[in-house]
């Protein structure tokens, strides 16, 4: 009985520490700090402090700083602020202030409190050493010129010194960043006349870095005397004077080549071989010319020392050394050479777009063609192909009567239908395949109109933005585009000012800004077997 005794009342003890529940602690604080009082007070006048104290409600945290914290006009010295507990304390040197200015303290969305980081959103703090706070402002948009992506962690700036090298040597009279959204606001801008830009995220400091930061600026001055908006276009300038940057090998008989900009008319002239062996060189240039692969068929080589010409000036020299390929005394020397690689675009697995011509790509650059090693059969009957493109790196194929859809096809490349740069063939290739459906294929009707006549560059995009196909145009027009993949598609358009068949960026001491581009406002969605026709005026 004295055990069940004991044993009740542990039970009614344990039930009722179940009965306990502690505080939750109320819903989660979603509330930024309040500013209890400023010290000076904002928007003070007549005022040269040597730090600021802003008092708030509640402990305080600062975040990303260095990217939001930002002081308009910049100070000489910038000033490193200091949490202590609920008080900011921003200490000043006295002798950085200039007399009758406004200063706006832009904190961004850095201060927010200690447990939650609830952050007071574009906080700022203002006061002036003269007798009244400038009120004008300036607010826009800066994006890449060629993208029209926003410019994030930009800065806009404002020069009272209209001088055209100002932004490379002055600190500006005004400054502002731009948000994750490309827009900017700067505040507190006495009346007057100045010269306006804004750079990409730099080196942390305020001034124009050529090359590496990109620009765009406000043509003709800025007369300020109400609130404006400047909106902006970025580029990157090209480098006026031509510069080697490298060199490495990259391959047997590669070597790749560097430069600071598109070149042609490059000529490399090796010193450290002997012309007694006849040998032969190639060069291939990028897409974009700013690079090139320089090609040689030395015997053996293993390293090269070469001179670098520019339009028949010598530019630089270079030396490569361990290049892949040459005999050494643990090679065989009778081993079986290597055969030429050769990519089709052309498969098993997926059925051949019929617009296309059979494209053959070489790995390494070939010399000798012998088409007659080529076959197209079609179950049992041979097809002529017929060459639309050649090169050392290319061959493009077309049939000479239309495929069709419900057959099967082969195409045979043996041995010795091509012999590279080195001496080196292919090996044989076989490749079974079928046409696509006609109804997988869609087609569009693209109307564009524009306000003016000029030369225009009409881009057709794929979904990773890459130029599907470009038209030429002067003025109002319908272009019609035939046998289009299912899928969604861009439209761009190109103000080619220069008709030189490609997008140019701007000079900013020239005062020439980048070529316009528009962008149509959606995606076109091509679907199989439809017919879509758009019209788009322009600008």
């Amino acid at each position: 009985m004295k055990r069940l005794y004991i044993i009740f009342i542990s039970f009614v003890l344990l039930g009722g520490c179940a009965q306990v529940i502690l505080p939750t602690g109320g819903p989660k604080d979603i509330t930024p700090p309040k500013v209890l009082s400023y010290s000076p007070e904002n928007k003070s006048t007549l005022t040269h402090p040597r730090k600021i104290d802003i008092t708030f409600n509640e402990y305080i945290q600062l975040k990303d700083l260095q990217k939001q914290f930002i002081v308009s006009p910049p100070l000489r010295t910038m000033p490193v602020p200091i949490v202590k507990g609920r008080v900011l304390e921003v200490p000043l040197l006295k002798d950085t202030l200039q007399e009758n200015t406004t200063y706006t303290f832009n904190f961004g969305n850095a201060i927010g409190d200690l447990n939650e980081g609830n952050a007071i959103k574009n906080f700022q703090y203002v006061f002036s050493t003269g007798s009244y706070v400038d009120s004008l402002s300036v607010h826009g948009t800066a994006l890449d010129a060629f993208t029209h992506s926003p410019i994030q962690d930009g800065l806009v700036l404002l020069y009272s010194d209209l001088g055209d090298s100002t932004p490379y040597k002055k600190l500006p009279s005004y400054c502002g960043q731009t948000d994750d959204n490309g827009n900017y606001r700067i505040d507190n801008i006495k009346a007057g006349t100045y010269k306006l830009i804004a750079l990409s995220k730099g080196s942390g400091d305020y001034f124009y870095h050529p090359y590496s930061q990109t620009v765009g600026f406000k043509s003709g001055s800025l007369s300020l005397v109400r609130n404006d908006t400047d909106n902006f276009f970025l580029f990157l300038e090209e480098q006026p004077k031509l510069q080697f940057s490298k060199a490495r090998a990259i391959g047997k008989g590669q070597i790749l080549l560097i430069f600071n900009k598109p070149v042609d008319s490059i000529e490399i002239k090796p010193i450290n071989i002997s012309d007694s062996f006849a040998y032969n060189t190639l060069f291939q240039y990028s897409a974009t010319h700013d690079s090139l692969t320089y090609w040689i068929n030395y015997p053996n080589l293993d390293s090269l020392r070469f001179i670098i010409s520019y339009h028949n000036k010598p530019l630089d020299t270079a030396i490569v050394y361990n290049m892949p390929g040459h005999i050494t005394k643990k090679s065989k020397k009778n081993e079986k050479p290597p055969a030429t690689q050769v990519t089709l675009n052309i498969s098993d697995r997926t059925p051949y777009d019929y617009h296309k011509p059979f494209s053959i790509q070489f790995a390494s650059p070939v010399t000798k063609f012998d088409l007659s090693k080529i076959t197209f059969i079609q179950r049992k009957d041979t097809i002529k192909l017929k060459p639309v493109g050649k090169s050392a790196f290319n061959l493009s194929l077309t049939p000479n009567k239309d495929l069709i859809s419900d057959s099967a096809y082969r195409i045979t490349i043996l041995p010795g239908a091509f012999t590279d740069f080195f001496g080196y063939i292919n090996d044989t290739i076989n490749v079974k395949f079928k046409i696509q459906e006609q109804t997988y294929f869609g087609t569009l009707k693209l109307n564009v109109t524009f306000s003016k006549n000029a030369h225009y560059l009409v881009q057709l995009l794929d979904n990773q933005s890459n130029v599907y196909r470009q038209d030429t145009v002067n003025k109002t027009a319908s272009i019609f585009y035939d046998g289009l993949p299912p899928a969604f598609y861009g439209i761009r358009v190109i103000e080619d000012y220069n008709k030189n068949g490609k997008w140019d960026g701007g000079n900013y001491l020239k005062g020439i800004q980048p070529e316009k581009i528009y962008y149509y406002s959606d995606k076109l969605n091509i679907r199989s077997n439809w017919d879509l026709s758009q019209d788009w005026k322009v600008n």
